[in-house]
């Protein structure tokens, strides 16, 4: 794994708790284990701890346990050695891969701080997916699971031949949560995905119910975009809820680099 100075651009080499490049640029390990290679102040950057706690919570529950099987059978048999993990949160994804070499990228302290505690196999750095410190062309798969597309950095780190995963909620995913709080409840979009140098070769969808108590239901919704973008009416009809069965629905798209 090559980090690569976010000021200056050069390799980063560990001494004792920092890292330091050629021109002594230096940046420190947290207590927790992952690395500070943010520029600007984070206290306000990434999610908040209220959608985090909900979020840990709710996938402890391993609601998504089905997604990521999918997704470590697909890496194991694309025989990967090196995984980046774009918008990691709080690891639940990374820490199951078993790869010989795991980096998750969060912009969120309060996430890091909670995947770097737990899985200390893999190594965690603050910093934006949009200009990432790992060296060009270093990476044999890149993975990006209900987070924005870093386009040009996914092009630029990936090595040829590599791989870049990209998760997705499919039409139906979540529907019957929309259908308690919207009067008029919708399909999710699904937009058209180009990435320079890449080629599809595999898309498919994967989709399980579960029933959801109360509690669930509501740290489900936290974490979503919906959080934000609801009336407060709406979402206290969420309260009146104290079981929901609700779909969750994914598409999964591989790409290799040409």
């Amino acid at each position: 794994m090559e980090i690569i100075c976010p000021i200056c651009k050069n390799k980063l080499f560990k001494k004792f708790n920092s890292y330091y490049c050629i021109n002594n640029h230096c940046f420190d390990i947290a207590k927790e284990g992952y690395l500070n290679l943010y520029l600007k102040s984070a206290k306000k950057s990434g999610d908040e701890k209220e959608m985090i706690q909900a979020r840990e919570d709710f996938l402890n529950k391993d609601y998504y346990l089905f997604l990521k099987e999918e997704l470590n059978r697909i890496l194991k048999e694309l025989k990967i050695n090196s995984l980046l993990d774009l918008g990691c949160g709080e690891g639940y994804y990374t820490s199951y891969f078993n790869i010989e070499e795991k980096i998750g990228i969060d912009l969120s302290k309060e996430a890091l701080k909670k995947a770097s505690k737990k899985d200390p196999k893999s190594f965690y750095i603050l910093s934006s997916i949009f200009n990432n410190p790992i060296a060009t062309n270093s990476i044999d798969a890149i993975l990006t699971c209900f987070a924005p597309i870093a386009y040009e950095e996914i092009n630029r780190i990936c090595k040829k031949d590599g791989y870049f995963i990209l998760v997705r909620p499919n039409v139906k995913h979540l529907y019957e949560l929309k259908e308690v709080v919207y009067t008029n409840p919708y399909d999710n979009e699904l937009e058209e995905i180009k990435l320079n140098n890449f080629e599809i070769i595999n898309e498919y969808s994967i989709s399980n119910h579960s029933i959801l108590d109360k509690q669930d239901i509501l740290n489900l919704f936290k974490m979503t975009p919906y959080y934000h973008k609801t009336s407060m009416n709406d979402m206290n009809k969420l309260l009146e809820v104290n079981q929901l069965d609700i779909t969750f629905d994914f598409i999964i798209s591989i790409y290799k680099k040409s």
